[in-house]
C-alpha cells in the first residue's frame, strides 16, 4: 500500500508538471502570440488539471502542489468554461414559411481515395450546399459522383491549403479571381478561398466562403491568413457565410480576433472534428478528436441547428447545419 500511494503521488507530480505550465502561460496568449499555441490544448489542459488537482488533494501532496495544480484548473477553465457552456444554448427555430438552406462543410483529407464513402454521407445528410477543403485532383472522381445532384460547382486547385470545392443545387454567381484561387499557393500565398452567391426564390440573397488555413505555426503567417480572410470577408455585401478548416481552436485569442475584425459571428461551439485519424509511418491510426478546427461564421443569417456528421475516411468530420437569412426589416 505504501508503495502504491508513493507512485500514485509521483504520477501526480508528473501530471502537475505536465498541464500546469502551459494553461497558466496560456492565460498569456493575447499579449504573447507565441503562448497562445497551448490555448489549442485546452480540452487537453481541462480535463488533464482537473484530475491533476483532484488527485493533489486526495493523495495529500504538500501545499504548494495543490495549488500550482489548482491555479492551473483554474487558467485552463477560464478560457474552456465559456465555450463549453455557450454550445449548450438552444438555437432558435425556423418560422413557418422560413426558406431553410442545409449546408454541408468537409475537409476530405489527402489521403482519402474512397470518394464512394465521401458521396454516400452527402447523399445522407442532403444539404443544399457542399464545400470542400484538402479537395485534391486525385480525389476527382467525387465530381462526377456529385454533379447530378449538385449540378452547379466551381473548384480552385493550388497548393495544399488552396485546394477547394463548391457544389450547389441551385445556380450562384461565381465571384472567385485569381487572386482568390492562386495555381501557385506554395509560397506567400498558401491559401485561397471561393466566394459564391445565391439568390432565393423570393428574392433575397447571401453569400458563402470556404477556405483552409496554415497550422497556427510560424505565427505570422497565421496573421497574414486570417487578414486576408478578413479582407475578402469584409468586401462581399449583405448577408455572409464563411465555413472550412481554420486549423485554429475557439478557444485561440488569434480566432477570436478574426471574429471580432471580421464582423462574423462564430456559430460552431465547442464542436470537436479532428483528428479522426493519425498518420504514422505503418500507416493511418483511428483515433479520438480532441481539437474544434472546422468553424462556421455568419452574419445577417440565422442557424437553426449545426452538428458534425458522421465518418467519411477522412482525418476530420464534417460539419452540418441549416440557416436561414435573417430579415432585413
Amino acid at each position: 500500500m505504501g508503495l502504491l500511494l508513493v507512485v500514485s503521488r509521483l504520477l501526480s507530480r508528473l501530471l502537475i508538471l505536465a498541464t500546469a505550465p502551459p494553461a497558466i502561460l496560456a492565460m498569456f496568449g493575447s499579449v504573447v502570440p507565441i503562448l497562445d499555441l497551448f490555448n489549442h490544448l485546452q480540452l487537453l489542459l481541462f480535463f488533464g488539471t482537473l484530475i491533476a488537482a483532484i488527485a493533489g488533494r486526495l493523495l495529500g501532496l504538500p501545499t504548494v502542489w495543490k495549488m500550482v495544480a489548482a491555479v492551473a484548473f483554474v487558467s485552463s477553465a477560464w478560457t474552456f468554461g465559456p465555450e463549453w457552456s455557450s454550445s449548450l444554448a438552444p438555437r432558435p427555430p425556423p418560422g413557418p414559411e422560413t426558406t431553410i438552406i442545409r449546408v454541408m462543410t468537409h475537409n476530405l483529407f489527402g489521403l482519402n481515395y474512397d470518394m464512394k464513402r465521401v458521396a454516400g454521407v452527402i447523399a445522407e445528410q442532403d444539404p443544399d450546399i457542399v464545400a470542400l477543403q484538402e479537395y485534391f485532383p486525385e480525389q476527382s472522381e467525387l465530381d462526377a459522383l456529385l454533379k447530378p445532384t449538385y449540378p452547379y460547382s466551381v473548384r480552385c486547385q493550388g497548393g495544399k491549403r488552396a485546394n477547394l470545392g463548391l457544389y450547389s443545387k441551385f445556380p450562384f454567381d461565381q465571384e472567385m479571381s485569381a487572386v482568390d484561387c492562386p495555381k501557385d499557393a506554395y509560397g506567400l500565398q498558401r491559401t485561397a478561398h471561393i466566394i459564391a452567391g445565391f439568390t432565393l426564390r423570393d428574392g433575397t440573397h447571401f453569400s458563402l466562403m470556404t477556405t483552409h488555413m496554415d497550422w497556427p505555426y510560424p505565427i505570422e503567417r497565421q496573421r497574414q491568413e486570417f487578414e486576408a480572410a478578413e479582407e475578402a470577408a469584409k468586401a462581399v455585401r449583405g448577408p455572409l457565410i464563411v465555413v472550412g478548416d481554420f486549423n485554429s481552436t475557439p478557444w485561440s485569442y488569434a480566432l477570436k480576433r478574426f471574429e471580432a475584425k471580421s464582423g462574423l459571428t462564430r456559430e460552431t461551439r465547442n464542436l470537436i472534428t479532428y483528428p479522426e485519424l493519425f498518420l504514422l509511418p505503418e500507416g493511418l491510426l483511428q483515433t479520438i478528436p480532441f481539437l474544434p478546427l472546422d468553424q462556421v461564421f455568419g452574419r445577417g443569417i440565422i442557424v437553426h441547428d449545426l452538428y458534425r456528421g458522421p465518418q467519411t475516411g477522412s482525418d476530420h468530420l464534417p460539419v452540418i447545419f441549416s440557416f436561414s437569412v435573417a430579415s432585413s426589416g
